[in-house]
C-alpha cells in the first residue's frame, strides 16, 4: 500500500447518497469514479437506477486516484 491508510467504511456496499451522508465523500466525485472506464467497484440492480458500491474495491480504486 502506498503512503496512508485506507478509507474505512461502515458496510461492505453502499449507495452514492449513503457514502455522501456518512462518510462525506462527494456525490460528484462518486458520480465520476462509477464512471471511470475499466472500473469494478460499481454496479447497478437490474432494472435499477442508483449505483452501489463495493466499499473495498472503491477504497483501492481511491487511492489510485488519491494525489498526496
Amino acid at each position: 500500500m502506498k503512503g496512508g491508510n485506507r478509507i474505512q467504511f461502515p458496510r461492505k456496499f453502499m449507495t452514492v447518497k449513503e457514502i455522501e451522508q456518512e462518510c462525506g465523500i462527494p456525490a460528484k466525485f462518486l458520480r465520476q469514479m462509477a464512471h471511470v472506464p475499466g472500473q469494478k467497484c460499481t454496479f447497478r440492480k437490474p432494472g435499477g437506477r442508483k449505483f452501489y458500491f463495493d466499499t473495498d474495491r472503491l477504497a483501492k480504486q481511491m487511492d489510485k486516484f488519491i494525489v498526496r
